[in-house]
């Protein structure tokens, strides 16, 4: 009887157990946006019971009868609630950066879990840009990303994250959009239609892309539809006036001041000034004209002169061009207007979303018949089908037509005595007598103004999400980037004087490119026991890019009109040639992440390439990565630390962007000719110089060529303190090059087809990178965020085989390589002033030295200044690169300033030929008006060398003269707008209205040693504009 009591009493409690934890809790958890907090964790309080989230924020508990469940996620308040079927849980932010999830490849993640180097971009600064380019609008914005660009309207910036990678093989990141990969720049994107972007900048981040991306990975995803949204229409639409601002403008000489500087630099040569402006159409000796004065070595003392047309008032023979004072950076620059238009409708259900959006955009450049115009349509939907099922794409269309054209050398060395027109008013002067043959810039752009690239881009994907069960999501991803151009130019006949076009002509070419890439992933996310979250991902990618070219010319037509100057049309010589490339990629890739109690992270990843770049004997590369993560605030237990999480990775990914040919030995056809049409054989000129017909070969095979790897090592520290209100992150990383991809060139004599691509040089990278920020809300109601980042990094080659060391030899002040020091930097003579004396000429030892000429030093000490006294003198590397941006807002105002800064950077300023020597380039161009105060015998105490009609010494050789300290601090945008209130929105039937003003490149600060006018463009390209902006921003 006792067992039978102990037997029911026994299966009384094991029922009473199972009836406490039979209830079956489910619920979905959200943030305060509607969005699916995904990974929350949900625990019964008091016990170890408990479960994550999913990927749609639902969860799925076995709990007792009477439980409270707590939900906790990095980044948000916990909550604790009573436990009942279908719960709606809204978890209130404590940190918005940390329960941020963003996207890391082929898969999405918790901001807070990551341990590689992310850096997430803020979005909104490209919604109020004027720029075409969403990486322009990004310059100084993200540490250890570099972005360069000019300011012309259909440029696009050059990006570079970490420094550079290679010699001859790309540098450029691997954008992906959607999903699909490009390396396409990005001035065909609307801006307004980015959601997010993250830049993946180590190579554990990165590596799951592989051999593609080895220069980083930026990833952006674009806009759709959010859950719980009406039909929502956003509009947006800005004004730009744009502007050649005096500060960044060259400095140039006027006539009288051009006349000045011919006249002194005959005087310091001892020729006659009058029978030396005579070669260039002037006279010195004029009965009526410009007033000059110039100092005369030769007596001592001030001359005078009248300066005028030689002919009469008018420069040339002809008489057909008069004597002028011509601006000639005024006449090519104007007011140049920029319009952006954005409209976007949207919805979104519990079963599908959608997003249709258009934009418009057109730049006219601050140059003239310069400008840039596209149009653009996306459509994003998704469509769950079932439970299991969910569908979906991301399209846009883009057309874009452009003109493009860069006058501006031309602009800047044609001389001011030269009119615009000639005496007709119609027909553009150009150079007379002496002066070297140069276009008119007026002419170059007017003439250019209908050659435009046409282009029109399809991007986007299609793709199927399954989740046949809890935490196995099964996705294939199909996507395309269709590129299509057209260029229709031509050129005219025109006659300006000594210089002419007499043979009119046209070229059509057409490119159009095909790329489609096909992706299959499996994501398992899953929870052993409570403390160990797992998710899984494998997949497959296939990639293929195929291109074609075709071009035809032609010369001579009847009529000299845009729309008949065709190919066909034409009288004389015509050609046409073609060709398609392309390559393929397969890659299998997986990775393994796992969280430990939200304390250790760790991840490794696997990425396995075939490239048909390569031959059969490296065709394939293995690229792994590992990171680890632990969170030490957990352990500290103080109430203003939020978050400290230290990190770090180690990875390798490879490089095999070069030519698809590679690999292979090519040959060419040879229909004859001289010399220049072959190869160098017969270096004693004793035959005929004639080469017979036939196939010649031009490059060799190399079937061993193989993977250019990066390897990379990162070490990391995010947090955030004081309830959120001082945040930042900072990384320190080494990066190293090896096997890399070049194609060196190659002396004649070894005969043809010696050129071959090879893996040689290795290469270092390493730097540290700081983003830090503060932001505080005051009882008045003022809020501000202040943050800044610093980067900085040293680079050096470090290994050059001897077979490519002739290849880089210091024979050219560009692009020399030598171990030890950064690709890039220039050898060259040290400038120690300027010889002041005959005597320390005499005693120089240097040929052709002169007074007032630029004194070398003499390096070596021999007394004989030869190329043993070069050495390293320029530094691609700047000391360290900064950002600082300025948020403020109270009620409906906000605020902001952003400078950006480059500190210690050299620049070698070729603009230095045309503002300090007078014969360098060509003796007859206009110079810069600093060339005044170059060094006479009165006037010893200058540093510009003294003006000459020749270049006997040399002095335009790479030397320190030209090497300036460009350090700079550029206001880059000051923006202040304005949110309608509620009570006139409501009126108007909107959700949301805002106004702004902006300007760009308000202010540039620079080292006073800097002589060329803006330190980002010390050459001759498109110059960078000052902007003012006016937009509007509204919401229904």
């Amino acid at each position: 009887m006792k067992q039978l009591k102990r037997f029911l009493m026994s299966m009384t409690l094991i029922f009473a157990s199972t009836i406490m934890y039979a209830q079956e809790i489910t619920g979905t958890v959200i943030d305060a946006t509607g969005e699916a907090v995904i990974g929350a964790t949900v625990m019964e309080k008091g016990t170890s019971n408990g479960t994550i989230t999913d990927f749609d924020g639902n969860f799925k508990l076995k709990v007792s009868e009477g439980a409270t469940l707590v939900f906790s996620y990095i980044g948000f308040r916990t909550e604790e609630l009573p436990a009942q079927q279908g719960m709606n849980v809204t978890m209130q932010d404590n940190a918005k950066e940390l329960a941020e999830v963003v996207v890391v490849g082929y898969q999405t993640q918790r901001k807070a879990d990551l341990t590689g180097s992310v850096s997430v971009v803020e979005t909104k600064d490209l919604k109020s840009s004027s720029d075409t380019d969403p990486m322009r609008a990004l310059q100084g914005k993200v540490p250890g990303m570099t972005i360069t660009s000019n300011g012309s309207p259909v440029g696009a910036g050059t990006v570079r994250i970490r420094g550079i990678g290679s010699f001859n093989s790309s540098q450029d990141p691997l954008f992906v959009i959607d999903g699909v990969p490009t390396t396409t720049n990005l001035n065909t994107l609307n801006m307004n239609d980015i959601e997010s972007m993250q830049v993946l900048k180590d190579a554990a981040s990165a590596s799951i892309y592989g051999s593609r991306a080895a220069n980083g990975v930026i990833i952006i995803t674009t806009r759709s539809g959010k859950k719980g949204d009406k039909v929502k229409v956003d509009f947006s639409a800005s004004l730009t006036a744009q502007f050649y601002n005096s500060q960044t403008m060259m400095k140039l000489a006027n006539t009288k001041e051009y006349a000045t500087s011919m006249a002194q630099a005959a005087m310091n040569d001892g020729l006659d000034p009058e029978l030396y402006a005579n070669n260039y159409g002037l006279t010195l000796n004029a009965a009526a004209g410009t007033p000059i004065s110039a100092y005369d070595p030769a007596t001592g003392q001030m001359r005078q002169f009248t300066v005028n047309g030689l002919y009469d008032g008018f420069i040339n023979a002809k008489r057909t061009m008069r004597f002028s004072d011509t601006d000639w950076l005024e006449q090519i620059s104007r007011t140049g207007f920029a319009q952006h238009y954005d409209v976007s409708i949207s919805n979104a259900t519990e079963k599908s979303s959608a997003l249709f959006s258009f934009g418009y955009k057109k730049n006219n450049g601050i140059l003239k018949y310069t400008d840039f115009e596209s149009f653009s349509g996306r459509i994003n939907t998704s469509y769950k089908v079932n439970k299991m099922i969910t569908i979906g794409e991301n399209a846009t269309i883009t057309y874009s037509n452009q003109v493009d054209c860069q006058p501006l050398e031309n602009a800047l060395k044609m001389s001011p005595t030269v009119p615009v027109y000639e005496e007709d008013g119609v027909t553009f002067s150009g150079p007379v007598g002496g002066m070297s043959d140069r276009q008119n810039p007026l002419r170059e752009l007017y003439h250019n103004r209908d050659n435009r690239l046409k282009m029109w881009r399809i991007f986007g994907n299609g793709y199927i999400n399954i989740q046949p069960i809890k935490g196995l999501t099964l996705r294939s991803n199909f996507g395309l980037d269709y590129w299509s151009e057209y260029i229709h130019s031509v050129t005219y006949t025109w006659h300006s004087d000594v210089v002419n076009n007499s043979t009119p002509s046209a070229n059509l070419g057409a490119k159009n490119s095909v790329k489609w890439t096909w992706s299959n992933t499996a994501n398992y996310n899953f929870v052993l026991g409570v403390d160990h979250s797992f998710i899984l991902l494998g997949g497959m990618e296939l990639h293929r890019d195929i291109e074609d070219r075709a071009n035809a010319y032609a010369q001579m037509f009847a009529l000299e009109n845009y729309d008949y100057m065709y190919p066909d049309a034409a009288t004389g010589t015509q050609r046409a040639g073609g060709i398609q490339e392309g390559y393929n990629l397969v890659s299998f890739f997986g990775k393994v992440d796992y969280n430990w109690k939200d304390l250790l992270l760790a991840s490794f990843t696997i990425r396995h390439d075939g490239s048909s770049r390569f031959g059969a004997n490296n065709r394939y590369g293995t690229f792994p990565a590992a990171t680890l993560g632990y969170r030490i605030s957990q352990h500290l237990g103080q109430d203003w630390i939020d978050d400290i999480k230290v990190r770090a990775s180690w990875g390798q990914t490879g490089n095999q962007a070069i030519s698809n040919y590679a690999r292979y030995g090519l040959y060419a056809a040879t229909y004859g000719g001289g010399r220049n049409e072959s190869t160098a054989y017969d270096l004693a000129l004793a035959g005929s110089g004639i080469f017979p017909s036939g196939f010649r070969a031009t490059q060799a095979q190399n079937n061993d060529l193989k993977w250019e790897t990066t390897e990379q090592w990162n070490a990391g520290l995010d947090f955030t303190l004081f309830n959120s209100s001082v945040y930042g992150t900072f990384d320190t990383y080494i990066k190293k090059v090896k096997d890399m991809l070049i194609n060196p060139a190659y002396l004649g004599s070894m005969g043809e087809g010696g050129a071959s691509w090879l893996n040689g040089p290795s290469l270092q990278n390493w730097g540290m990178e700081l983003a830090l920020g503060y932001r505080h809300t005051t009882a008045y109601g003022l809020k501000y965020n202040i943050n800044g980042n610093l980067d900085f990094y040293r680079s050096k080659v470090t290994y050059l085989p001897e077979t490519t060391t002739g290849s880089y030899v210091h024979t050219a002040k560009e692009n020399l390589v030598e171990s030890g020091h950064p690709y890039g930097s220039i050898v060259g003579y040290v400038v120690d002033g300027l010889f002041q004396n005959r005597e320390e000429v005499l005693a120089s030892g240097q040929e052709n030295a002169r007074v007032g000429g630029l004194k070398y030093a003499d390096l070596d000490g021999n007394g004989i200044i030869n190329e043993q006294d070069q050495t390293w003198i320029f530094n691609p590397v700047p000391n360290f690169s900064w950002g600082l941006n300025v948020e403020l807002s109270y009620k409906n105002f906000d605020f902001n300033m952003f400078w950006q800064g480059v500190a210690g950077q050299d620049v070698y300023n070729d603009q230095k030929f045309q503002t300090d020597f007078y014969s360098i380039t060509d003796a007859g161009s206009n110079k810069g008006n600093r060339m005044l105060g170059a060094w006479t015998t009165a006037n010893t105490s200058s540093s510009i060398p003294a003006l000459t009609t020749n270049n006997t010494g040399n002095e335009n050789r790479a030397s320190t003269y030209f090497v300036e300290n460009g350090s700079y601090a550029k206001l880059r945008q000051v923006q202040i707008g304005y949110n309608l209130s509620n009570s006139l929105i409501e009126k108007l039937k909107m959700t949301s209205a805002r106004i702004y003003l902006s300007g760009h490149n308000l202010l540039t600060l620079k080292s006073s040693s800097l002589t060329c006018s803006d330190p980002e463009n010390p050459r001759w390209m498109y110059p960078n504009s000052t902007s003012i902006t006016f937009g509007i921003q509204a919401s229904f």
